[in-house]
């Protein structure tokens, strides 16, 4: 079975996760070698925890819930949720360049609830 199918099945025919096209400048997904093996990841603090991202040629806000730091690594890698859909997340390697903190949560966001996408900018 070809890498585009893996993880689909009979049962559920799009069980994979949608990602947005990258663009030059976006975020960079993390490497499957950084996120399995032996390593560290906590919660996000919360000075971290709201963020904005790039992410198809957009900022768009978001929310830090986890970091991530393989055994022998020296480079972080973030759980953001950038918008309210179920799909609208991801693991990606952190770069000042792509994503960096902002010093209040988006208007109309809680401390547990994640950002809505603009209108218009749905991956």
């Amino acid at each position: 079975m070809s890498d585009i199918l893996e993880g689909v099945t009979p049962a559920v025919p799009f069980s994979r996760p949608h990602r947005p096209d990258l663009l030059p400048g976006d975020a960079v997904y993390a490497p499957r070698d950084l996120m399995s093996g032996p390593g560290r990841s906590w919660d996000a603090e919360p000075r971290w925890r709201w963020v904005e991202i790039r992410i198809a040629g957009e900022w768009r806000p978001g929310r830090v819930e986890r970091w991530r730091l393989h055994q022998g690594s020296t480079r972080w890698v973030a759980l953001v949720r950038w918008g309210d859909g179920l799909l609208d997340w991801g693991w990606y390697l952190y770069s000042s360049a792509t994503i960096h903190p902002v010093p209040t949560p988006p208007t109309g966001t809680t401390k547990d609830t994640p950002p809505s996408s603009p209108a218009g900018n749905t991956p």
